[in-house]
């Protein structure tokens, strides 16, 4: 498919607008969980003190799955944004 530079040049314009929503996203999910996992923790120190580091490696997983999760959203978005004509 040929497509003009103009309206390349707009859709990358716009691909870079939907990374930074995406990262917002992503931003705004790892913000929400550490204050539940603070919480959580702070609300049962006294028992959760013995074995913090399951919530850190709890934590871990999520946020690691979420950033691929997203990564994939991203990289979805760039592989059809000229198929389906996304921007127009």
């Amino acid at each position: 498919m040929t497509i003009n530079p103009e309206m390349e040049k707009k859709y990358h314009s716009k691909l870079n607008g939907d990374s930074v929503l995406v990262v917002g996203m992503l931003a705004l999910l790892i913000g929400v969980e550490l204050f539940v996992i603070g919480k959580i923790v702070g609300a049962t120190w006294e028992i959760a003190s013995n074995f913090y580091y399951l919530y850190v490696i709890f934590f871990g997983l999520i946020v690691v799955v979420e950033t691929i999760g997203c990564l994939r959203v991203r990289d979805s978005i760039k592989k059809h944004m000229f198929e389906f004509t996304y921007y127009d």
